[in-house]
């Protein structure tokens, strides 16, 4: 459950890096929490299709996320923002939205 989490997080930040296809799939069954089965009924594929591009998918991320780290520093700035008081973390959140 972690994994599917942190994989939806990653999906979030980098998913318009993905082909359109592989990005369908991926979207079905992180954010629409479609089962393989049902993805594969949808898409007229296999079920076994539907983990190879899911796996595939992640492989994706997981290379985005090393090259770029979004994730990481989203997660850090998140951790540094909790040390903070609640003015400066205002002042935080108006610098990021920028």
């Amino acid at each position: 459950m972690q994994k599917d989490l942190y994989y939806a997080n990653l999906y979030s930040l980098y998913g318009g890096l993905l082909s359109s296809q592989t990005s369908d799939v991926t979207d079905m069954y992180y954010l629409l929490d479609l089962s393989l089965s049902e993805i594969a009924d949808q898409k007229g594929v296999t079920r076994q299709s539907v983990a190879d591009a899911l796996k595939k998918a992640r492989a994706k991320l997981d290379k985005f996320e090393n090259a770029l780290g979004l994730y990481a520093l989203r997660k850090n700035l998140f951790e540094f923002s909790e040390t903070l008081g609640e003015e400066e973390k205002k002042k935080l959140t108006a610098i990021l939205e920028k």
